[in-house]
């Protein structure tokens, strides 16, 4: 689905927040290269990504080590030569963190941009998209879920999984879906 994503939306700049281990980045990195073009920007506290991966992915994404925050966006959409036109968020999982995280990156987006944020049926993060999209000045218009998939993590006690789509528009005021 992710793939299918990048490849349908053509995103020149792409931004990550939270690579982890890289899975998500290998996806989209394979996305631009069968395209031909694009960059990826990515961001996590403490990166994980198999050397190999890296190497993978290395001619077309940038890695910051860093604590996500609209600094750090900044500087990505700096090195990047310009904003992003599609960013992915799977990082902080607390409502707070993941709010920060959504509202943090919109100043380095383009005028118009798609979001997608992973583990979307989780329950501090769920409340995170629905406070944004809220926020009329947000410019975020709600595009539901795209990918559904909701597992229960019993060690744990929480919900992981799905994906939501947001648009982005800086030319329109924010719509909540339904």
């Amino acid at each position: 689905m992710l793939y299918g994503l990048v490849v349908g939306l053509r995103p020149r700049r792409c931004l990550e927040i939270g690579t982890h281990r890289g899975g998500s980045a290998l996806i989209i990195a394979a996305a631009l290269d069968d395209l031909g073009e694009g960059t990826l920007s990515c961001v996590d506290l403490a990166p994980q990504i198999d050397p190999a991966d890296w190497r993978a992915m290395a001619h077309r994404a940038t890695l910051f080590s860093a604590p996500s925050s609209p600094g750090v966006f900044h500087e990505m959409a700096e090195k990047a030569a310009g904003r992003f036109d599609f960013a992915l968020i799977d990082g902080d999982h607390s409502t707070a963190g993941a709010l920060r995280d959504i509202n943090g990156m919109l100043g380095v987006l383009e005028d118009s941009a798609t979001i997608v944020l992973h583990d979307a049926h989780n329950d501090e993060v769920a409340p995170a998209i629905r406070l944004a999209v809220e926020n009329r000045e947000s410019g975020l218009t709600d595009c539901g879920m795209i990918s559904t998939e909701k597992s229960f993590d019993a060690a744990q006690g929480v919900y992981w999984g799905g994906m939501r789509m947001l648009r982005f528009s800086r030319r329109e005021p924010a719509r909540r879906n339904g």
